[in-house]
Protein backbone atom coordinates (compact mmCIF):
# COMPACT_ATOMS: atom_id res chain seq x y z
CA UNK A 1 0.00 0.00 0.00
CA UNK A 2 2.82 2.39 0.06
CA UNK A 3 1.73 3.65 -3.28
CA UNK A 4 -1.29 4.71 -2.08
CA UNK A 5 0.72 7.23 -0.04
CA UNK A 6 2.37 8.33 -3.18
CA UNK A 7 -1.03 8.74 -4.77
CA UNK A 8 -2.41 10.73 -2.14
CA UNK A 9 0.45 12.91 -1.21
CA UNK A 10 1.51 11.92 2.34
CA UNK A 11 3.80 14.41 3.77
CA UNK A 12 1.58 17.90 2.20
CA UNK A 13 3.38 17.80 -1.36
CA UNK A 14 0.65 19.07 -3.82
CA UNK A 15 -2.01 17.55 -5.41
CA UNK A 16 -4.89 18.80 -6.99
CA UNK A 17 -8.39 17.30 -8.03
CA UNK A 18 -9.23 16.26 -11.72
CA UNK A 19 -12.09 18.44 -12.87
CA UNK A 20 -13.84 15.45 -14.58
CA UNK A 21 -14.02 14.57 -10.90
CA UNK A 22 -15.52 17.54 -9.38
CA UNK A 23 -18.08 17.95 -11.98
CA UNK A 24 -20.10 15.20 -11.11
CA UNK A 25 -21.03 16.76 -7.53
CA UNK A 26 -24.57 18.81 -7.45
CA UNK A 27 -23.29 20.66 -4.77
CA UNK A 28 -20.59 22.70 -7.33
CA UNK A 29 -16.68 23.37 -6.31
CA UNK A 30 -17.10 26.37 -3.94
CA UNK A 31 -16.70 23.94 -1.39
CA UNK A 32 -13.24 22.92 0.05
CA UNK A 33 -13.92 19.16 -0.71
CA UNK A 34 -14.86 20.30 -4.65
CA UNK A 35 -11.86 22.38 -4.87
CA UNK A 36 -9.80 21.60 -7.94
CA UNK A 37 -6.38 23.25 -6.92
CA UNK A 38 -4.07 22.74 -4.30
CA UNK A 39 -3.48 25.58 -2.69
CA UNK A 40 -6.94 27.36 -3.05
CA UNK A 41 -7.91 24.00 -0.95
CA UNK A 42 -6.08 24.74 1.25
CA UNK A 43 -7.41 28.00 1.78
CA UNK A 44 -10.83 26.76 2.03
CA UNK A 45 -9.99 23.67 4.34
CA UNK A 46 -7.63 25.12 7.20
CA UNK A 47 -10.83 27.61 8.60
CA UNK A 48 -12.79 24.50 8.67
CA UNK A 49 -10.10 22.04 9.59
CA UNK A 50 -9.74 23.43 13.34
CA UNK A 51 -13.18 22.86 14.02
CA UNK A 52 -12.22 18.86 13.58
CA UNK A 53 -9.80 18.76 16.21
CA UNK A 54 -9.55 16.59 19.17
CA UNK A 55 -10.16 19.89 21.20
CA UNK A 56 -12.98 21.10 19.42
CA UNK A 57 -14.62 18.15 19.22
CA UNK A 58 -14.44 17.65 23.05
CA UNK A 59 -16.51 21.15 23.74
CA UNK A 60 -19.09 19.54 21.76
CA UNK A 61 -19.19 15.83 23.70
CA UNK A 62 -21.89 16.80 26.10
CA UNK A 63 -24.30 18.15 22.85
CA UNK A 64 -23.41 14.68 21.52
CA UNK A 65 -23.79 13.18 24.63
CA UNK A 66 -27.58 14.36 24.96
CA UNK A 67 -28.38 13.50 21.40
CA UNK A 68 -27.17 9.69 21.49
CA UNK A 69 -29.96 9.53 24.98
CA UNK A 70 -32.60 10.73 22.79
CA UNK A 71 -31.51 8.40 19.94
CA UNK A 72 -31.70 5.25 22.09
CA UNK A 73 -34.66 6.45 24.00
CA UNK A 74 -36.45 6.63 20.63
CA UNK A 75 -35.17 3.27 19.58
CA UNK A 76 -36.16 1.84 22.87
CA UNK A 77 -39.56 3.06 22.20
CA UNK A 78 -39.80 1.34 18.71
CA UNK A 79 -38.64 -1.93 20.17
CA UNK A 80 -40.86 -2.11 23.18
CA UNK A 81 -44.16 -1.00 21.19
CA UNK A 82 -45.15 2.06 22.98
CA UNK A 83 -47.50 4.24 21.23
CA UNK A 84 -49.23 1.27 19.47
CA UNK A 85 -48.64 -1.76 16.98
CA UNK A 86 -47.56 0.70 14.79
CA UNK A 87 -44.55 1.25 16.23
CA UNK A 88 -43.78 -2.45 16.25
CA UNK A 89 -43.32 -2.57 12.32
CA UNK A 90 -39.65 -2.76 10.94
CA UNK A 91 -37.53 0.67 10.21
CA UNK A 92 -34.36 1.27 8.16
CA UNK A 93 -31.98 2.09 10.99
CA UNK A 94 -29.79 3.88 8.62
CA UNK A 95 -32.73 6.71 8.51
CA UNK A 96 -32.18 6.91 12.30
CA UNK A 97 -28.79 6.97 12.65
CA UNK A 98 -29.28 9.57 9.85
CA UNK A 99 -31.49 11.68 11.78
CA UNK A 100 -28.75 11.22 15.04
CA UNK A 101 -26.01 12.47 12.57
CA UNK A 102 -27.77 15.35 11.28
CA UNK A 103 -28.66 16.91 14.11
CA UNK A 104 -25.09 16.49 15.31
CA UNK A 105 -23.31 18.19 12.22
CA UNK A 106 -25.23 20.98 11.93
CA UNK A 107 -25.70 21.86 15.43
CA UNK A 108 -21.72 22.13 15.53
CA UNK A 109 -22.39 23.81 11.95
CA UNK A 110 -24.96 26.62 12.94
CA UNK A 111 -25.72 26.44 16.58
CA UNK A 112 -28.76 25.00 16.31
CA UNK A 113 -29.40 21.28 15.41
CA UNK A 114 -31.75 20.33 12.67
CA UNK A 115 -34.47 19.03 15.01
CA UNK A 116 -34.70 15.61 13.45
CA UNK A 117 -34.52 13.52 16.25
CA UNK A 118 -37.52 15.61 17.50
CA UNK A 119 -40.20 14.55 15.03
CA UNK A 120 -42.19 11.74 15.09
CA UNK A 121 -40.50 8.26 13.33
CA UNK A 122 -37.36 8.75 11.11
CA UNK A 123 -38.76 11.38 8.35
CA UNK A 124 -37.84 13.34 7.42
CA UNK A 125 -34.57 12.52 7.19
CA UNK A 126 -30.87 14.01 5.02
CA UNK A 127 -30.27 10.55 4.44
CA UNK A 128 -33.01 10.43 1.62
CA UNK A 129 -31.98 13.83 0.42
CA UNK A 130 -27.82 13.12 0.09
CA UNK A 131 -28.83 10.34 -1.68
CA UNK A 132 -30.64 12.50 -4.43
CA UNK A 133 -27.47 14.62 -4.10
CA UNK A 134 -25.68 11.47 -5.48
CA UNK A 135 -27.52 9.96 -8.13
CA UNK A 136 -26.94 12.63 -11.11
CA UNK A 137 -22.93 11.99 -10.23
CA UNK A 138 -22.39 10.35 -13.39
CA UNK A 139 -24.50 12.65 -15.63
CA UNK A 140 -23.06 15.51 -13.89
CA UNK A 141 -19.65 14.49 -14.86
CA UNK A 142 -20.10 14.18 -18.38
CA UNK A 143 -22.55 17.17 -18.92
CA UNK A 144 -20.92 19.45 -16.43
CA UNK A 145 -23.07 22.56 -17.79
CA UNK A 146 -26.39 20.92 -16.45
CA UNK A 147 -25.36 21.12 -12.83
CA UNK A 148 -26.22 24.76 -13.79
CA UNK A 149 -29.94 23.84 -14.47
CA UNK A 150 -30.11 22.67 -10.81
CA UNK A 151 -30.11 26.57 -9.60
CA UNK A 152 -33.70 26.48 -11.55
CA UNK A 153 -35.39 23.86 -9.19
CA UNK A 154 -36.36 26.06 -6.21
CA UNK A 155 -39.09 27.49 -8.46
CA UNK A 156 -40.49 23.97 -9.40
CA UNK A 157 -40.04 21.74 -6.43
CA UNK A 158 -43.37 21.45 -5.31
CA UNK A 159 -43.85 19.78 -9.12
CA UNK A 160 -40.96 17.26 -9.57
CA UNK A 161 -40.50 13.62 -8.44
CA UNK A 162 -39.95 13.07 -4.62
CA UNK A 163 -35.79 12.17 -4.96
CA UNK A 164 -35.28 15.43 -7.03
CA UNK A 165 -37.20 17.96 -4.96
CA UNK A 166 -35.68 16.33 -2.26
CA UNK A 167 -31.92 17.42 -3.94
CA UNK A 168 -33.82 20.74 -4.57
CA UNK A 169 -34.55 21.51 -1.34
CA UNK A 170 -31.72 20.52 0.10
CA UNK A 171 -29.36 23.12 -2.03
CA UNK A 172 -31.54 25.53 -2.09
CA UNK A 173 -33.97 25.73 0.55
CA UNK A 174 -32.93 24.44 3.96
CA UNK A 175 -29.35 24.86 3.86
CA UNK A 176 -29.16 28.46 2.26
CA UNK A 177 -31.67 29.65 5.11
CA UNK A 178 -29.51 28.33 7.86
CA UNK A 179 -26.35 29.77 6.48
CA UNK A 180 -28.27 32.93 5.82
CA UNK A 181 -29.82 32.85 9.68
CA UNK A 182 -25.89 32.36 10.59
CA UNK A 183 -25.48 35.75 8.55
CA UNK A 184 -28.31 37.60 10.49
CA UNK A 185 -27.45 36.72 13.95
CA UNK A 186 -24.32 37.90 13.51
CA UNK A 187 -24.95 41.22 12.15
CA UNK A 188 -28.05 41.21 15.16
CA UNK A 189 -25.10 40.63 17.71
CA UNK A 190 -26.34 37.45 18.72
CA UNK A 191 -23.32 35.75 20.54
CA UNK A 192 -23.78 32.12 20.27
CA UNK A 193 -22.68 29.93 23.67
CA UNK A 194 -19.57 28.06 21.77
CA UNK A 195 -17.97 28.44 18.50
CA UNK A 196 -19.85 27.18 15.87
CA UNK A 197 -18.32 26.20 11.83
CA UNK A 198 -20.03 28.99 9.82
CA UNK A 199 -20.04 31.99 11.89
CA UNK A 200 -16.41 31.54 12.87
CA UNK A 201 -16.02 31.48 9.07
CA UNK A 202 -18.03 34.69 8.40
CA UNK A 203 -15.56 36.19 11.09
CA UNK A 204 -12.02 34.88 10.12
CA UNK A 205 -9.59 36.49 7.43
CA UNK A 206 -10.59 34.71 4.45
CA UNK A 207 -11.05 36.82 1.34
CA UNK A 208 -14.60 38.45 1.67
CA UNK A 209 -15.14 36.86 -2.34
CA UNK A 210 -14.68 33.30 0.34
CA UNK A 211 -17.34 34.81 2.12
CA UNK A 212 -19.76 34.76 -0.05
CA UNK A 213 -23.25 33.37 0.26
CA UNK A 214 -23.44 31.04 -2.51
CA UNK A 215 -19.74 29.78 -1.74
CA UNK A 216 -20.92 29.20 2.07
CA UNK A 217 -24.05 27.25 1.03
CA UNK A 218 -21.64 24.94 -1.03
CA UNK A 219 -19.04 24.79 2.00
CA UNK A 220 -22.56 24.12 4.22
CA UNK A 221 -23.95 20.90 1.83
CA UNK A 222 -20.83 19.51 1.70
CA UNK A 223 -20.02 19.11 5.44
CA UNK A 224 -23.51 18.37 6.50
CA UNK A 225 -23.32 15.64 3.69
CA UNK A 226 -19.82 14.34 4.70
CA UNK A 227 -21.20 14.33 8.35
CA UNK A 228 -24.34 12.93 7.91
CA UNK A 229 -24.17 9.55 5.40
CA UNK A 230 -20.99 8.43 5.68
CA UNK A 231 -20.88 8.58 10.05
CA UNK A 232 -24.60 7.00 9.90
CA UNK A 233 -23.90 4.28 7.36
CA UNK A 234 -21.12 3.21 8.97
CA UNK A 235 -23.39 2.92 12.12
CA UNK A 236 -25.41 1.38 10.40
CA UNK A 237 -23.16 -1.37 8.79
CA UNK A 238 -21.69 -2.15 12.42
CA UNK A 239 -25.40 -2.37 13.83
CA UNK A 240 -26.23 -4.82 11.44
CA UNK A 241 -22.69 -7.36 12.35
CA UNK A 242 -23.46 -7.03 15.47
CA UNK A 243 -26.93 -8.19 15.61
CA UNK A 244 -25.86 -11.09 13.36
CA UNK A 245 -23.13 -12.06 15.15
CA UNK A 246 -24.18 -12.61 19.03
CA UNK A 247 -21.00 -13.50 20.27
CA UNK A 248 -19.30 -10.73 19.29
CA UNK A 249 -21.45 -8.12 20.52
CA UNK A 250 -21.68 -9.93 23.52
CA UNK A 251 -17.66 -9.41 23.72
CA UNK A 252 -18.30 -5.99 23.34
CA UNK A 253 -21.22 -5.24 26.18
CA UNK A 254 -18.77 -7.15 28.14
CA UNK A 255 -15.89 -4.59 27.78
CA UNK A 256 -18.50 -1.46 27.67
CA UNK A 257 -20.06 -2.82 31.54
CA UNK A 258 -16.25 -2.01 32.51
CA UNK A 259 -16.97 1.54 32.30
CA UNK A 260 -20.58 2.39 32.09
CA UNK A 261 -22.21 2.26 35.74
CA UNK A 262 -25.26 4.09 34.42
CA UNK A 263 -26.76 4.24 30.69
CA UNK A 264 -27.74 7.74 31.51
CA UNK A 265 -24.09 8.76 32.38
CA UNK A 266 -21.70 8.14 29.47
CA UNK A 267 -18.18 7.94 29.62
CA UNK A 268 -16.06 10.19 27.79
CA UNK A 269 -14.54 10.12 24.31
CA UNK A 270 -10.54 9.67 26.18
CA UNK A 271 -12.46 6.78 28.44
CA UNK A 272 -13.55 4.54 25.41
CA UNK A 273 -10.19 5.39 23.39
CA UNK A 274 -9.04 2.71 25.96
CA UNK A 275 -11.35 0.43 24.71
CA UNK A 276 -9.14 -2.18 22.69
CA UNK A 277 -12.53 -4.13 21.48
CA UNK A 278 -14.39 -0.94 20.64
CA UNK A 279 -11.84 0.44 18.79
CA UNK A 280 -11.70 -3.17 16.72
CA UNK A 281 -15.40 -2.97 16.22
CA UNK A 282 -15.18 0.54 15.12
CA UNK A 283 -12.02 0.07 12.52
CA UNK A 284 -14.19 -3.40 10.84
CA UNK A 285 -16.66 -1.10 11.09
CA UNK A 286 -15.20 1.37 9.12
CA UNK A 287 -13.33 -1.06 6.71
CA UNK A 288 -16.68 -2.71 5.91
CA UNK A 289 -18.77 0.51 5.39
CA UNK A 290 -15.90 1.99 2.99
CA UNK A 291 -16.28 5.45 3.05
CA UNK A 292 -16.50 6.72 -0.36
CA UNK A 293 -16.24 3.70 -2.48
CA UNK A 294 -15.72 4.79 -6.26
CA UNK A 295 -12.38 5.54 -7.09
CA UNK A 296 -11.24 8.72 -5.78
CA UNK A 297 -8.20 10.46 -8.03
CA UNK A 298 -5.52 13.15 -7.46
CA UNK A 299 -3.43 14.82 -10.17
CA UNK A 300 0.00 15.50 -9.15
CA UNK A 301 1.01 18.74 -10.45
CA UNK A 302 4.82 18.86 -9.64
CA UNK A 303 6.11 15.40 -9.85
CA UNK A 304 5.96 11.86 -11.69
CA UNK A 305 4.74 9.35 -9.79
CA UNK A 306 6.63 5.92 -9.88
CA UNK A 307 5.33 2.70 -9.39
CA UNK A 308 7.72 -0.27 -7.87
CA UNK A 309 6.24 -3.49 -7.79
CA UNK A 310 5.59 -6.99 -8.98
CA UNK A 311 3.84 -8.33 -12.41
CA UNK A 312 4.08 -12.27 -13.33
CA UNK A 313 6.52 -12.26 -10.65
CA UNK A 314 9.03 -9.88 -11.54
CA UNK A 315 9.38 -6.50 -10.16
CA UNK A 316 8.60 -3.53 -12.23
CA UNK A 317 8.71 -0.20 -12.25
CA UNK A 318 6.55 2.56 -13.75
CA UNK A 319 6.30 6.33 -14.79
CA UNK A 320 3.50 7.89 -14.22
CA UNK A 321 3.66 11.26 -16.07
CA UNK A 322 2.79 14.37 -13.80
CA UNK A 323 -0.54 16.21 -14.63
CA UNK A 324 -2.58 12.69 -14.97
CA UNK A 325 -5.17 11.35 -12.91
CA UNK A 326 -4.91 8.54 -10.96
CA UNK A 327 -6.68 7.16 -8.06
CA UNK A 328 -7.56 4.09 -5.82
CA UNK A 329 -11.04 2.95 -4.27
CA UNK A 330 -11.66 2.04 -0.80
CA UNK A 331 -13.63 -1.00 -1.53
CA UNK A 332 -10.95 -2.52 -3.33
CA UNK A 333 -8.10 -1.85 -0.99
CA UNK A 334 -10.14 -3.09 2.30
CA UNK A 335 -10.71 -6.64 0.54
CA UNK A 336 -7.08 -7.07 -0.17
CA UNK A 337 -7.06 -10.19 0.92
CA UNK A 338 -3.20 -10.31 1.56
CA UNK A 339 -3.84 -7.82 4.28
CA UNK A 340 -7.60 -8.50 5.55
CA UNK A 341 -7.86 -12.28 5.17
CA UNK A 342 -11.45 -13.49 4.90
CA UNK A 343 -12.37 -9.54 4.05
CA UNK A 344 -16.00 -9.89 3.51
CA UNK A 345 -16.30 -10.90 7.02
CA UNK A 346 -17.00 -8.81 9.80
CA UNK A 347 -13.62 -9.76 12.35
CA UNK A 348 -13.43 -7.41 15.10
CA UNK A 349 -10.24 -9.52 16.17
CA UNK A 350 -8.08 -8.86 12.98
CA UNK A 351 -6.86 -5.07 14.66
CA UNK A 352 -5.86 -6.93 18.05
CA UNK A 353 -2.46 -8.40 18.29
CA UNK A 354 -2.02 -11.37 20.85
CA UNK A 355 -1.37 -8.81 23.57
CA UNK A 356 -4.69 -7.26 22.73
CA UNK A 357 -2.97 -4.17 21.12
CA UNK A 358 -4.40 -2.25 18.39
CA UNK A 359 -2.85 -3.02 15.15
CA UNK A 360 -1.66 -0.10 13.47
CA UNK A 361 -0.18 -1.72 10.63
CA UNK A 362 -2.84 -2.40 9.52
CA UNK A 363 -4.45 1.45 9.26
CA UNK A 364 -1.86 2.25 6.05
CA UNK A 365 -4.54 -0.31 4.01
CA UNK A 366 -7.49 2.00 4.88
CA UNK A 367 -8.46 4.24 2.27
CA UNK A 368 -12.25 5.10 4.25
CA UNK A 369 -11.05 8.51 5.01
CA UNK A 370 -8.88 9.09 1.98
CA UNK A 371 -5.15 10.13 2.83
CA UNK A 372 -2.81 13.00 2.78
CA UNK A 373 -3.99 16.87 2.66
CA UNK A 374 -6.99 16.32 0.99
CA UNK A 375 -8.16 13.56 3.16
CA UNK A 376 -11.38 13.49 5.50
CA UNK A 377 -11.64 16.36 8.38
CA UNK A 378 -13.66 13.47 10.43
CA UNK A 379 -10.40 11.41 10.78
CA UNK A 380 -9.53 12.46 13.72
Amino acid sequence: MSFSDEIYAVGGRKRDKPTHQVNGSAIGTTNAFGTVDHDLHRTRRGPVAKFFSRAMIARLEKEIHELVQTLCNKLLAENSGSGGDEKRKPFDIAHAYSCFTSDAISSYCFGEAFGLLSSDGWQPNYREATLAVLKPVFVFRFFPFLVSSVKLGKYLVGYLPTDISLLIRTLQIDIPARVQKTKQDLDSGIVYDRPTVFADLLQSELDESEKDTDRLVGEAVAVVNAGTETTSWTLAVITYFLLTQPETLAKLQTELTQVVDDPCLLPSWTTLEQLPYLGAVMYEGLRLSYGVSSRTARVPTAEDLVYRGEFNKKPVTLTLPRGYAIGMSSAISHHDEAVFPDSYTFIPERWLDDDKKFRKDLERSMLGFSKGSRGCLGKK
